[in-house]
Formats: C-alpha cells, structure tokens, sequence
C-alpha cells in the first residue's frame, strides 16, 4: 500500500505519487507561464507539458488561477525561508546590508520570468501587490532598525524598499550583449555604495538660495518634430495612437481590440490597417511612441539646469508627472515585458543610451560619483521605475501621486545615499 505523505488543501491524504503527479504540475505551469505568461496559458499546455490528463489535473486543482497563487506562494516561502535565515548577528552594518542586497538581487535574478508575469495587468490587484509588499516588509523593518541603530539616515523606509527592488529587478534583466563586463558579486558591491553614497560627486553644489528639493525650472517649450503640418494619413495614425492608449489603459494589452480601438479612434477597421499590419504592430508603435514622450518631458525640463544632480533630481520629478497624466497607459510598461520581450528590451534600451552619456559627462565634471555608468543608469532607472509603479500605477486613487515627504526621501536617496554622514 502506498505511504501517504502530505495532506490535499480539500483535506485528502496524497499519496506519493500523488504528490509527484502534483509537483509535476507545478513544475509544467511554471514553464508555461514563463513562456507565454498568464493570461495567454491554458490548462491544455500545461497537462499536455506535464504528460497528464486534463482530470488528472483537476483532481489537484480547480483552475490555472490556484496553479499560480501556489506558485507565488511558493517563490514567496523560498524568499522569507532565505530571509530568516540569513546571518546578520556578529558581523559589521556594511556587511549586513550588503548580504540584505544580495540575498534580494538573488531572488529576482533566479525569478525574473516570474516577476515579468505579475507585470500582467489582470494580476496587479489580486497578486503583484502582495508579492511585492511581503518582499518590502523584510526590507522596511530591517532599514528602521538599522535607522534606529544610528547606521542609516531616517529616510522614507517604505520608499527606499522599493527603490532597492527597482536597483535589483533593472540589474538582473538581460540587456544582450553586456557594455561593461561586472560579476554577480560586483554588481552587489557597486549596489551597496550607491545605497549608502548615492550619486553627487565631490565637486561643490553651487545652488541658488530658494532652492529646494522639489523646486521645478520652467520647463523648455515643446517643439514639434517637422516644421510641416501633419498630413492627413499622418493625423490618423495620431489618432489611432492616442485611441490605443485609452484601451490599452482601459483593457491592458491581451484583452484589448482591435475594433474597439478604432471605435475609439473614429476610424475604420480597414483604416487601421493601412497604418499597422496588425495588433502586435500597434503595440510595437504606442511602445515607442510613449517612450519617446516621457524622454522629451524629463529633457524639456532637465535640458534647463547646469549642474548633473540637478538634472537627475527634476528629471525624477519630471518623470513622475508623466506617468501620472498617463497612469492608465503606463500601467502596461510591466505587461509588454512578457508579451514581447523584444519590444521591453528596445523600451529600456532606448531610455539608458541618452542617459548613460549624460551620467559619463557629470562623472566628467564630478557632479556625479563614478560609478560604472551602464551601471549607474540602470540603477537610477529602476528605482524611480518601481517607486512609480508602487504609488501611482498600482495605486486605486486614479489621482494618485507620491506625498510631499516620500519624493523627498526618494530625490534624496538618489543623491546622498543613506550614510548617516553623507555631507550634502
């Protein structure tokens, strides 16, 4: 008789096959998922992977949603398992934060094709924002008590939890072919200086005196890309374009249509066609449209003042706004990561060329601390990446924007780090 070895959630004994068969579903729904994401998996795929039946698999589960909460689970268990074992007692603050990094840029590096699916829009509000805020305790409650030790600067904890997520998460994403050669262990090390030192370099801050923090210059005036007038044909692309946005913000990439799009338009079906092959077409298009509007804000407003940090410091606040005024569109910069990896790619690929050279030309000046700058701007560009997902995309106030004191603690963060004795 086979030994039973785990109990079922409906409260039957599995027996050790039964686990096996169990595990194997597990396993062949990782893969899919992986693969396609969520909502383009089918429970087909997975017992066809996995080599069972379609009964065998629903005598373990109800639906592919239980398969992902688990998991998510999971991935979770293995994280706080990590977390609570992880040795701090007896060793130097610097040490402790640097194994805190490393043990974090572990697990989004060995789960990236997982943290790319909870960027699928009909995920956010039942899973992403658990996984991510289980992740963040760890992370907030380790920032205060070395806050309360005197080893860091009180700085918003919640902000600089997502901000250490956003470093990591940028850092493990596979860029193609690497522009600076750095081991796993480096990487860690570079991201434990930018922690605590942040990015002003040595050179003296010569800043007017009602300056602050948040204070804005007035932003270049908008240029247009051609003298001409748009045509015709041109306007309607326009406004396809901007009907996409709606829909996609509305929908999110998967579910959105094609009709209902050039019903927003005003346009019709067969007009669409003239101006993209297809739906994959569109997105590739709004992807680059959208990424060549947020760079043009941040340069209308960065383009006006001398110093580097200066630049970086309204270009966060620049940057925020942006994705404010198109929260529900943004809100699928996470989703095309796994719907079209090529695309995401060429998004951060396109938004790091520019800044990397202007992040080389502060290290010049010594307005900004040398870093590695492919590095640095990855670095910079995921933490204002998920500190804007966690406040303004994934937040139900569709007005949402971050309070007065977590910007601060955010621009901060950026430029002096979190040593207690960062002079700024």
């Amino acid at each position: 008789m086979a030994k039973k070895v785990k109990k079922e959630n409906a409260g039957r004994m599995l027996t050790k096959k039964g686990v096996s068969t169990r595990s194997a579903i597990l396993d062949s729904s990782h893969e899919v998922f992986r693969d396609t994401g969520y909502y383009a998996s089918s429970v087909s795929e997975i017992t066809r992977r996995a080599g069972v039946s379609l009964a065998t698999f629903y005598q373990y589960f109800k639906n592919k949603e239980q398969v992902f909460q688990e998991l998510n689970d999971r991935i979770i268990e293995r994280f706080l398992s990590k977390a609570e074992n992880l040795q701090l007692e007896g060793i130097t603050f610097p040490e402790r934060l640097k194994s805190v990094i490393g043990l974090l840029f572990e697990h989004v590096k060995n789960n990236l094709a997982f943290h790319r699916i909870l960027g699928e829009s009909e995920l956010i509000d039942r899973v992403t924002l658990t996984y991510y805020e289980i992740i963040a305790r760890f992370l907030r409650n380790f920032l205060r008590q070395e806050t309360n030790a005197g080893n860091i600067r009180p700085l918003d904890s919640n902000i600089i939890a997502y901000g250490l997520i956003g470093i990591c998460y940028l850092n493990s994403l596979n860029w193609g072919e690497p522009k600076e050669e750095l081991t796993e262990r480096e990487i860690i090390d570079l991201m434990t200086e930018l922690v605590m030192n942040g990015i002003s370099g040595s050179v003296p801050w010569k800043r007017p005196k009602d300056w602050h923090l948040l204070a804005m210059p007035d932003a270049a005036p908008l240029r247009s890309e051609r003298e001409e007038l748009m045509t015709k044909g041109e306007k309607t692309r326009q406004a396809i374009l901007d009907a996409a946005e709606i829909i996609f913000g509305r929908y999110g990439i998967n579910r959105a249509s094609i009709a209902e799009i050039t019903r927003e338009a005003g346009v019709a079906l067969g007009t669409f066609y003239v101006h993209f092959a297809s739906k994959a077409e569109l997105v590739e298009g709004y992807v680059k449209y959208i990424n060549h509007n947020i760079r043009r804000e941040i340069e209308r407003v960065s383009s006006k003042v001398q110093d580097r940090r200066d630049a970086e410091r309204v270009g966060i606040i620049a940057c925020y706004e942006f994705v404010r005024r198109h929260r529900q569109v943004y809100r699928i910069v996470p989703e095309f990561e796994m719907i079209d990896k090529e695309v995401a790619l060429w998004y951060y690929k396109k938004a790091a060329d520019g800044y990397i050279n202007g992040l080389k030309d502060g290290m010049r000046k010594g307005e900004i601390r040398k870093y590695p700058p492919v590095f640095l701007a990855h670095s910079l560009m995921g933490i204002t990446h998920f500190i804007g997902l966690k406040w303004i995309i994934w937040a139900s106030n569709p007005e949402a924007n971050l309070f007065r004191q977590s910007l601060e603690s955010n621009i901060d963060f950026v430029l002096w780090g979190l040593h207690p004795a960062r002079e700024k």
